[in-house]
């Protein structure tokens, strides 16, 4: 008898309303904890009261077909007359239908329409409300806005190899469940955004709106890191990448490294499904790809080194949309046989490969390497480029074939980006060698190499350069809608164009371009950086420095009869005694607006001194360059288990875990961080 009286298991209001399973603890339950509710348990206010009705007793037709919630209001639904569509509903179920009413619910539902005929709906004030820049103003966005921008993420960002790293089955499993973090919603609304306005209805106003406030929210919460949390800041930095917004991006991208890097990304989680830790590597690769696009081959801007991760590389698209688990690779133990890799992984390694001839070829024309170690490396990083090369498949390799059979393949953006960031690796690495330029070596130091080197280096240089404006002008042959590419695109493009224009004006040994053949290149780079500046606003400076190169390099080029001479060895010596750090005129620290406020760091001038102020300021200046200068020289599976598996394997398994860890410094530095010593 006692044990009839023994409480039953409660579930509080919001788990109610959610429909998930409550585990009834006092205070708050764990749900509303790990979700940050409101839960109807805090403060001991347990409420009798039925919760509030957000759902009418039926849908119209629209509304119900789109799985969106409807008003409900009579004659015309709120949804249908915003969108100035015809309402109807189903008159099926004539128990629950408008018709069947009482009669004082039918003359208030006529009233209210009444009412929001002759003012603004609700939904029209909504629409206003978005373009108001007060944040007390702000609307969430709702779930016709939210799965709109889900498509627009997943047809036209996620094919970008620095975006892939979202489930979409997951992702919208978890959504109709309302487990998504507002953060991850908002960052991909306010990416949506960004779009051409013809592409989605998402107004740039408000996915600015958008934009700050998830910002605002992971900033006001920095000492609770998440998978999901990380998803978002990582959205928000290429949002504001996108929009132009560099210096407010360059310091979020260390935060992000210390997310990914303190929630252990850049280890394998066994103990999560493979869902999960296919999310978990390619979120860490995702960010390494940002990471290096930021250091662009300085030590000093590298916020997140490959040493530091050891994770494999993505596997393929198919079966990680299908959750079927398969063997990946490490990024540097290369098997032999890659014909199994994806093109994500192959951008990966191209990412990294591109990096490193970077930090070389810095190193290089900062003057710290002897002639000798410069043509070894140069012949190394060769050598790694070809191994890669012929270690594509002949599927994912280059040809005009395999691009046409890709014109209007989703994985299009990702077979360009591959090829021709591994051309730019070679045009990176051979400029070194290429007087005149501001990332070449000094003139000493070239001196002592052999010139036949010299040659070959710059002859392969402009024939890779060739190689990205034949790429570029057979996408644009395509005659189809191009998709949305990454931004890189665009620097890859200016920088080909100099390197052909550079070595047409000081062509030596017989190498020579036609004036025709030049202007068809530079015709169809400027054509694809015009198509990425309607498309990304941080593009049109780069449109407007390849105009001026084109414009101006032509006009000075030489013509066959008369060539000029090669830069003469014995001229004007550019030795660079001290450390340089060079970085290229459309670098993002470049684009990023800083102020130098060396002068504040100094006393006030002595009224006594015979010496200026300016002078005691340049003497302690570092040697490196301003990064707001502009230098002269500088040219323009596992298989489904069961049916639930949405709910038991999920790429967002453990995405709302915090760190297994404690933030103490003392203790890590002490080597307490278990799994460190088996790398």
């Amino acid at each position: 008898m006692e044990g009839k009286n023994i409480p039953k298991h409660k579930t509080c209001q919001q788990c109610k309303l959610r429909k998930v399973r409550c585990d009834g603890r006092r205070g708050i339950c764990g749900n509303c904890e790990r979700l940050r509710f409101n839960c109807s348990f805090q403060g001991s206010r347990l409420s009798s009261s039925k919760p509030e009705r957000l759902r009418v007793r039926q849908a119209c037709n629209r509304c119900h077909s789109l799985k969106v919630r409807c008003s409900g209001n009579l004659p015309s639904c709120g949804r249908c007359q915003k969108k100035g569509r015809e309402c109807v509903y189903s008159r099926e179920d004539n128990q629950h239908s408008p018709s069947s009413s009482p009669p004082a619910t039918l003359a208030v539902a006529r009233s209210l329409s009444d009412q929001q005929c002759a003012n603004p709906s609700a939904e029209d004030e909504r629409r206003k409300r978005r373009k108001i820049h007060d944040p007390d103003s702000f609307v969430e966005p709702d779930s016709e806005t939210i799965q709109e921008a889900f498509e627009i993420y997943f047809r036209h960002f996620y094919p970008l190899p620095g975006y892939a790293f979202l489930h979409r089955a997951s992702l919208y499993d978890r959504f109709n469940r309302g487990e998504v973090d507002q953060c991850l919603l908002l960052s991909i609304v306010a990416l949506a955004s960004c779009l051409k306005e013809d592409v989605h209805p998402i107004s740039p106003e408000y996915g600015t709106e958008c934009l700050k406030r998830a910002e605002q929210t992971i900033l006001a919460d920095l000492s609770h890191p998440s998978i999901i949390r990380t998803q978002a800041l990582l959205l928000v930095i290429r949002c504001k990448m996108w929009k132009g917004d560099f210096s407010s991006a360059f310091a979020l991208v260390a935060i992000l490294a210390r997310f990914a890097f303190v929630l252990r990304l850049n280890f394998e989680n066994p103990r999560v499904c493979f869902l999960a830790q296919e999310t978990r590597r390619r979120l860490m690769w995702a960010i390494y790809m940002l990471d290096t696009s930021w250091a662009g081959g300085l030590l000093e801007f590298t916020t997140c080194p490959v040493d530091a991760i050891h994770v494999n590389i993505p596997c393929h698209e198919e079966k990680f949309e299908l959750d079927i688990r398969q063997q990946t690779q490490p990024l540097l133990r290369v098997n032999s046989q890659s014909a199994d890799l994806g093109l994500l992984a192959y951008n990966v390694r191209v990412a990294y490969l591109r990096d490193k001839v970077l930090r070389h070829a810095k190193g290089f024309a900062a003057g710290s390497s002897s002639p000798h170690n410069i043509v070894q490396g140069i012949q190394k990083l060769e050598n790694e480029l070809e191994l890669f090369q012929n270690r594509i498949s002949s599927s994912s390799a280059y040809s005009v074939r395999n691009l046409r059979l890709r014109a209007r393949s989703t994985w299009l953006p990702r077979f360009i980006m591959l090829h021709i960031t591994w051309h730019q690796c070679h045009c990176d690495l051979y400029r070194c060698v290429s007087s005149g330029l501001e990332e070449s070596i000094p003139q000493s130091t070239l001196r002592q190499i052999d010139s036949s080197f010299i040659t070959t280096c710059q002859t392969r240089c402009v024939t890779h350069a060739t190689e990205i404006a034949k790429i570029i002008s057979a996408l644009l042959d395509l005659k189809t809608n191009l998709p949305v590419l990454p931004l890189e695109v665009s620097i890859y493009a200016y920088q080909c164009m100099r390197m052909i224009l550079y070595r047409s004006r000081n062509y030596a040994n017989g190498y020579y371009i036609d004036r025709e053949t030049i202007h068809s290149y530079g015709h169809s780079c400027l054509e694809m950086v015009k198509v990425l500046a309607r498309q990304s606003p941080s593009v049109r400076r780069i449109e407007s420095d390849l105009e001026s190169l084109i414009a101006n390099g032509v006009q000075k080029l030489p013509s066959p009869e008369y060539p000029p001479s090669p830069p003469s060895s014995s001229g004007e010596s550019t030795s660079h005694p001290n450390p340089r750090q060079i970085l290229s005129i459309h670098s993002l620290i470049n684009h990023s607006h800083f102020d130098d406020d060396s002068d504040r760091l100094t006393l006030p001038p002595d009224t006594h001194s015979s010496v200026p102020i300016t002078d005691l300021v340049k003497s302690a200046v570092s040697p490196l360059i301003d990064l707001n200068s502009r230098p002269d020289n500088l040219q323009p599976s596992q298989a489904l288990c069961d049916d639930v598996w949405l709910n038991q394997n999920n790429a967002f398994e453990g995405a709302w875990d915090g760190p297994e860890i404690e933030l103490d410094i003392v203790r890590h530095s002490q080597g307490q961080w278990d799994g460190l010593a088996a790398w």
